[in-house]
């Protein structure tokens, strides 16, 4: 039955209201599998579980298992907790999520099946409660630096959350600057020290100091970065500006790292514009967008942004390129007429926005109806 109503949810919202009471009945089950996969459905429901929340607490320690599927019941239950909001799933939660890793490093899974989900995926939305969770989250990411060499999926993970917690994870520096390395530099790095801010400006020697390999566009990224430090703005602009003037197609140079500028980089804004012409795909979308924050000009941005969404009101699935046009019309704060009626049909369906058919299809799924209901929301 739970296997049933797994493969319902993943590809129907609605089915929701009819299968979470079955759900939480099975949290009693005697029977270990039924037990974790019953918490594993309360988890990917989110805040729609809230009402079983008592009762996943007392799972927390629960060891049972399937044999096919990874993890325990206590595992499922703990996520659960975070996905509706419960604090009692904070202790122990970094050590929980580490463990499969802590011997060696990888997990074994069906993608379509239950399964565990990713460290980011669990930390990244706990940004409240990041003091507390940062002791923990520094001690395993120098445990995997000293055993796996320090790179790798989980470093990103680790990244990620702290690249999403910015200037929260400041304590966190020196983690980060021990992973820069002059062969092994990493985009995500240089990232997560610009969202940490001003605070984290005493890393900018290491960053600058940095030179990876397989890397010649990193001084760009690396003077980008800086400038979200407290570094030269002025100086970090031409580097950046010159690099777009004068790269050719079909890459075009940093043009992204323009949009956080705004106007100062409205003297870049024809070639921005020809860029956005003359690509597709992410390019475009990023160009738009540099072309907006350059010129304060919604127009021709958001007609170009209305192009990735309109496809998925007849029928599309680019869900990536309709996640990122969501969030630069989010930026951007206006709608053309088209895009808006596209966001009202897009509301209405019955299906998930994701084209994953895990845990991730719950998560794609609930970010972009949130960004739909945002913009839907503006005047």
């Amino acid at each position: 039955m739970l296997d049933e109503a797994w493969r319902l949810l993943v590809l129907r919202p609605s089915a929701a209201p009819a299968l979470l009471p079955v759900a939480g009945r099975l949290l009693d089950h005697r029977a270990d599998p039924v037990r974790l996969r019953a918490a594993h459905l309360l988890a990917v429901l989110g805040r729609q579980s809230a009402r079983y929340a008592d009762r996943l607490a007392t799972l927390l320690d629960d060891a049972g298992e399937d044999p096919c599927l990874e993890g325990t019941v206590g595992d499922y239950a703990r996520w659960a907790l975070t996905r509706i909001g419960d604090p009692r799933a904070i202790p122990g939660l970094v050590e929980r999520l580490y463990e499969p890793y802590r011997e060696y490093y990888g997990r074994g899974y069906c993608v379509s099946d239950p399964r565990l989900p990713d460290v980011d995926a669990v930390l990244v939305p706990l940004r409240a409660h990041a003091d507390v969770l940062l002791p923990a989250l520094r001690e395993v990411m120098r445990h995997h630096a000293a055993h796996n060499d320090g790179h790798g999926q989980l470093t990103d993970a680790f990244l990620k959350v702290l690249k999403a917690w910015g200037p929260d994870a400041l304590p966190a520096l020196p983690e980060v600057v021990a992973l820069m390395d002059d062969a092994r530099g990493s985009l995500p790095i240089v990232e997560v020290l610009a969202a940490m801010g001003p605070g984290a400006a005493s890393a900018e020697p290491a960053l600058r100091a940095c030179n990876p390999l397989n890397w010649p566009g990193y001084h760009w990224n690396a003077a980008w970065a800086a400038s979200h430090m407290g570094g030269d703005r002025t100086a970090a602009l031409r580097l950046i500006g010159d690099a777009v003037l004068t790269e050719e197609g079909p890459y075009y140079g940093p043009v992204r790292l323009l949009t956080d500028f705004g106007p100062a980089a409205a003297p870049y804004a024809d070639r921005v514009r020809h860029i956005m012409e003359n690509t597709d795909g992410f390019r475009r979308i990023e160009a738009a967008l540099a072309l907006w924050s350059g010129t304060g000009e919604p127009e021709p941005s958001i007609s170009v942004l209305a192009e990735f969404v309109l496809p998925i009101a007849d029928g599309g699935d680019d869900y990536g390129l309709f996640g990122e046009a969501l969030r630069a019309l989010a930026r951007i704060g206006t709608l053309t007429p088209a895009t808006r009626a596209a966001l009202r049909t897009v509301r209405g369906f019955d299906g998930r926005l994701a084209q994953e058919r895990n845990y991730e299809a719950f998560l794609q799924d609930e970010e972009l109806r949130a960004a739909i209901e945002y913009l839907l929301a503006l005047p």
